[in-house]
């Protein structure tokens, strides 16, 4: 394990930071390329991944403190430097930002969550290597051939662990190729949106299972753990009205039929 990955000169590069950030800058060129290979591009820049990522930090840090930190010991100045981050607060923090980013540029917010998402579901896995890296989301006490261990400057030294920060990277470039695939195959709006709720949500929630930095305070769940089977089930639901209800496009506008004309005396047929 690197918590610090490199140096140059006298400032040292930590693997968390270097992961997130190249995590972003992936996430948001590759979703802004996939936006201008469009017939009729989104009014959106990369701006949109900045807000992303300012709001994601803000959220996550927040849903930290909320969860593991002590307020009454917080020092406001070091907020954003002490403490951890939290995908779930991430998520929240970021998508506020992006709708309001949306708004101001006059762009359809679920349409463009359709694009973006498979490239956020990339990103998030991208960050989990950084996570593996720098010894934070460890696994629980396992004797399997994949078990790792940490050094003893890490909490999870001395043990042989899952290495569950790696079984979400993989995951989650499992659920991005998927999203791809769907939105490349032109789905109904909300369907990608939905289909990563669904498909994180149901990733995160066995991934828990194997975290050993989580309590369970909830009827033996951890807080992520009831988060992703909400996220689960929202868009298992939402998946399944938009399978049942008809499309927008032929619903309701079929237009009604002329009346046949009756034929006049002397005429050998109707008039259609």
């Amino acid at each position: 394990m690197r918590p610090v990955l490199f140096h140059i000169g006298g400032m040292s590069f930590h693997s968390y930071t270097v992961m997130m950030s190249l995590a972003f800058l992936v996430g948001t060129i590759l979703a802004v390329r996939a936006n201008l290979r469009r017939e009729r591009p989104f009014p959106i820049t990369t701006l949109a991944g900045v807000w992303a990522f300012v709001g994601g930090i803000l959220g996550a840090k927040t849903w930290w403190w909320a969860q593991y930190g002590e307020w009454a010991d917080l020092k406001w100045g070091w907020f954003l430097v002490e403490g951890g981050l939290v995908f779930f607060g991430g998520l929240v923090g970021g998508v506020a930002a992006v709708v309001l980013y949306l708004r101001r540029a006059g762009a359809p917010v679920i349409p463009v969550s359709d694009l973006a998402l498979p490239y956020v579901a990339l990103a998030h896995g991208i960050a989990r290597i950084g996570c593996f890296l720098n010894g934070c989301c460890y696994g629980r006490h396992t004797t399997l051939p994949c078990a790792v261990y940490y050094p003893k400057s890490l909490p999870a030294s001395s043990l042989p662990v899952h290495p569950v920060q790696l079984y979400e990277t993989l995951g989650l470039l499992v659920v991005f190729a998927v999203l791809r695939l769907v939105y490349r195959r032109g789905p109904r709006t909300g369907t990608v949106v939905l289909g990563y709720l669904a498909g994180y949500g149901a990733l995160r929630f066995v991934t828990e299972f194997f975290r050993g930095d989580s309590g369970h305070p909830l009827l033996g769940l951890t807080a992520s753990q009831a988060v992703a089977a909400a996220m689960l089930a929202v868009g298992l639901a939402g998946l399944l009205r938009l399978r049942v209800a008809p499309r927008p496009d032929t619903a309701n506008t079929a237009e009604p039929r002329a009346p046949l004309e009756t034929a006049a005396p002397g005429e050998s047929g109707a008039k259609q």
